[in-house]
C-alpha cells in the first residue's frame, strides 16, 4: 500500500514540475510584452508584434531593440542568476532560509570595497569601475574562507557547522568594516565612494 502511495507522488513529481515551469513561462512571457509597452513612449501590442517581425519604422526599432530588450534581457539574467545562487546556497547548507548574508559573502564583498575606498586613491571613474569587481573578489575570497574552515578531513562539509562558522565570518568581517570605516576621514573618502561615505556604501553591501 505504502509502495503504490509513493510510486504515485513520484509518478506526480514530473508532472507538476512541468506545470509549474509552463505557468512560469507564461508569466514571463507576459512580463516581457508588458514590459515592451511600458515607458515614456509607448508602443501599443500591434506596434510590439509588428516590430518583432521586422515591419515597424525605424524609431519602433530603436525603441525595442535599443532600450527595451536589453533592459529586460538583463533584469531576466539577474534574476535568473539570484535564483540559481539560492538554490545553490540552500542546497549545499541544507537550509530554506540560507542566503550569501549568512554564509558571511555580502560581508567579504563589502570589507574589499571599504579597504579599496580606504587606501587606494583613485579617481570617481576609477572607483566607480573597479568597485564591482572588488566586490565579487572578496565575496569569493570570503566563500572560500568560510568553506575552509567548515570543511573537516573526518566529517566533510556539515550543512550546521558552514552555517556557524559562516556567521562567525560574517561577523568578524563586519567588526573589521566598522573599524576601518571609523578610522576614515569622511571630507577625503567621500568623493570616491559612488554612494557617499565608504561606511554607508560598505554596509550596504554588507548587509544587503
Amino acid at each position: 500500500m505504502q509502495t503504490s502511495i509513493r510510486s504515485e507522488a513520484a509518478g506526480k513529481r514530473p508532472i507538476h514540475a512541468v506545470m509549474t515551469l509552463v505557468i512560469f513561462g507564461i508569466l514571463l512571457l507576459a512580463v516581457f510584452l508588458i514590459s515592451m509597452n511600458t515607458g515614456m513612449i509607448r508602443l501599443g501590442p500591434l506596434d510590439v508584434v509588428k516590430t518583432l517581425l521586422g515591419f515597424g519604422t525605424a524609431k519602433q526599432e530603436l525603441i525595442l531593440f535599443g532600450f527595451r530588450s536589453p533592459r529586460i534581457l538583463i533584469a531576466v539574467l539577474a534574476g535568473a542568476g539570484l535564483a540559481v545562487s539560492g538554490c545553490i546556497l540552500q542546497a549545499v547548507s541544507r537550509n530554506a532560509l540560507a542566503d550569501p548574508g549568512i554564509l558571511g559573502i555580502n560581508a567579504g564583498a563589502g570589507l574589499a570595497v571599504v579597504l579599496f575606498i580606504s587606501f587606494v586613491p583613485a579617481t570617481q571613474t576609477a572607483s566607480v569601475l573597479l568597485l564591482p569587481v572588488l566586490a565579487l573578489l572578496g565575496a569569493g575570497a570570503a566563500a572560500a574562507a568560510v568553506y575552509a574552515l567548515a570543511y573537516s578531513r573526518h566529517h566533510g562539509l556539515a550543512p550546521a557547522r558552514l552555517v556557524l562558522v559562516g556567521t562567525a565570518v560574517s561577523a568578524g568581517i563586519i567588526a573589521a568594516m566598522i573599524v576601518l570605516t571609523l578610522r576614515l576621514d569622511p571630507q577625503s573618502s567621500t568623493n570616491s565612494s559612488p554612494c557617499g561615505t565608504p561606511a554607508a556604501f560598505g554596509a550596504r553591501i554588507g548587509s544587503s
